[in-house]
Formats: C-alpha cells, structure tokens, sequence
C-alpha cells in the first residue's frame, strides 16, 4: 500500500461508519499522511490518523481500531477547536495538519473553510510564536513534574516528556509538523540545519541514551515486545494511552522502532521503546496477577538505571540538566524562528 491508498482507505472508513459518530461534523487526517508524497510506500506498521469533528464531543477521545487489515487511529475532536482560524492556527495539533491537504469529508462545509486560512496564514511569524509558547508552556510544566518525581521510574517519565515537547517545539520552530515516533530524528536534523549539532546531544544525554549502544536497544526492544503482550492481555482499568494496548497495534510499537534501529537510530528508538515499556507497565500493575508484576517492575526500574536514573540524587542531577537544556532549546526554537525565511511577518 502507499500513501494514496491509505488515504483513500481512511476516506471509506469514514464515509462507511466515521460518519455515523454521534454529531459527525467532518473529518481530515492527521500526522504523516498529510504531508508525504502519495506514491511513498506506507508500511504495513504504521497507523493511519485521523480526526473525527464533533459537534459537541467533551473533550478528545482517541480508539484505535483494525479497518481491513490496517491500524487507523481517530479522535473525536469538540467543533470548539475549530470555531475560528485564529483557535486552529495557535494548536500545536491542528495547524500544520489543515495548512494540508486533508479533509476527508466536510458536510457543512465547516473544515474547507478554515483551511483556506490556515493554509496562508500557517507560516506567519506571529501564530509560530503562538505554537512555539504552547509547548515551552507544556515542557516547563515537564520540568516542574521532574521535580516532584517520587521514584526513578516516574522521574524517567517526566524526562521522556519533557524531551517529546522540547523535540516538538524544535519542529514547530523550524515550521515542520510535530511527529511522535521519529520526532527525535526530527529534532536532530533541524538542529543540525541550523548548526546545533552539539545541543542535540546534549538532548540525547538527558534522556540517558548518548552512550546506548545497538546492542543496549535491540534487548529492550525485545522486553518491550514481552511487556506489551502482557499488557494486551491484562488491560481492564482505563489508564492514559490504553487505546494503544491492543494485539494489532504491537507492529506499530515493535516494527516502528526496528525500523529505526536499522536505520542507525538506535539512541531515537529508544525514547519510542522506553515510552512503550512504561505503558505497559502500569497497565501490569493494575491489572495482572499480584505473581506477575514483579517481574515487569524490574524491567522498569532496570530501564531507568540503564538511562542514569537509579537513586533519587541522580533523579536530582538529572532534574538540574533538564532545567539547563530546557533554557537553551527554547533560546535554540527562539533563533531558528527569527532566522527561518519560510517564516513571513
């Protein structure tokens, strides 16, 4: 399948049952899809994103689901986000995804309109600014959760948030869409664009991985793939993120990180796996028998001391360099906006 094709298999699952959602107001496609060249092959692992617009809907909610034999991914998004070009240009979510071409279906009319704005107003200096806030926003408030953290494992967590808003706001910076699994070879290759090399390892060396070899990520990966099949298999209380435990989606999770290992990105995958590790890990501790758990505590506690965090004084350095690195992507984000001259004022 490329990429046409996964367009036009979302387009049929919402025309066949996205459409019946209660309130349905449209729907457009989020993430890669919006951005790549229809003729680019589209892995058998990866997701297809889209949005469902809601009249009405109480906040986000997100399923995963299997549609012929592929993993498509919506939200159900309130029309509150959407009431004005001006709300959508400043969310660090839709603005790159409807300066694209992607609605699916727009019975009103409602998403083709804003389009048209969002489209030329995108690159304009003062709603990068907006975006870029928002996430400096979100990765201080990482950096205050750092501090509150009660254990390794919950400190490694906050780090791994804190490095997805700063990878995000460099993205947005460099007028890129954000991405999860690749952000940080996303992050890498705008740094380097603008001659930051060297602050990008400094990224890496806050999230633990520098010095991780292949070897190092490959055994994770293969714990993660042993932890989300537990997860799969015990899920029942609602916890974040558990619209991804679901045994379809294991390819998404395993294949998208391998996938990054043999591209030479080892020390990239491991944030994906890290992330995937401690999902399933608190769903096992909820919900898998009392004799299972410990076992899967371990190889959470056993990530985080691999990744420099195995005493609360290391929780401590490591909560003084996130604060150090903080400060400088932002003054990074900050130049590469003033310097960009896809940027118009």
């Amino acid at each position: 399948m490329n990429v046409g094709q996964a367009i036009e298999l979302a387009k049929d699952w919402v025309d066949t049952i996205g459409r019946h959602v209660p309130g349905f107001c449209g729907a457009h496609l989020m993430g890669g899809l919006t951005y790549t060249p229809q003729e680019v092959l589209f892995a058998d692992y990866k997701d297809i994103d889209l949005n469902i617009v809601v009249q009405g809907a109480p906040g986000y909610e997100v399923r995963d689901l299997l549609y012929q034999g592929r993993i498509l991914e919506y939200g159900t998004v309130s029309t509150d986000r959407y009431r004005s070009p001006e709300v959508v240009l400043s969310d660090i979510e839709l603005a790159s995804n409807l300066a694209a071409d992607s609605i699916l279906a727009d019975p009103l009319g409602m998403l083709a309109e804003l389009r048209r704005t969002v489209a030329k107003e995108y690159p304009r200096r003062k709603w990068v600014v907006a975006r870029c806030e928002q996430l400096k926003n979100s990765a201080s408030q990482s950096v205050a959760e750092l501090s509150r953290a009660s254990s390794a494992v919950a400190a490694l967590m906050r780090v791994m948030f804190l490095i997805r808003d700063l990878a995000g706001l460099v993205a947005i910076a460099g007028l890129r869409p954000p991405t999860n699994r690749r952000s940080l070879i996303l992050m890498r290759e705008i740094l380097a664009q603008s001659g930051q090399s060297t602050l990008y390892e400094d990224v890496l060396a806050v999230l633990g991985v520098a010095q991780m070899s292949q070897a190092q990520v490959e055994l994770f990966l293969v714990e993660c793939a042993a932890a989300f099949d537990k997860a799969v298999e015990v899920t029942r209380t609602p916890i974040p993120y558990q619209f991804k435990l679901h045994a379809y989606v294991k390819p998404y999770v395993i294949a998208g990180a391998q996938e990054m290992i043999d591209a030479g990105s080892h020390r990239e995958a491991m944030l994906w796996i890290a992330v995937s590790i401690l999902l399933a890990n608190t769903a096992i501790q909820i919900d898998a028998a009392e004799a299972d758990r410990p076992a899967f505590q371990e190889m959470a506690n056993r990530l985080a001391s691999e990744l420099g965090l195995d005493t609360m004084e290391t929780v401590k350095t490591r909560l003084q360099q996130a604060q150090a690195l903080t400060d400088s992507v932002f003054k990074a984000s900050d130049m590469i906006v003033s310097s960009n001259p896809a940027i118009i004022d």
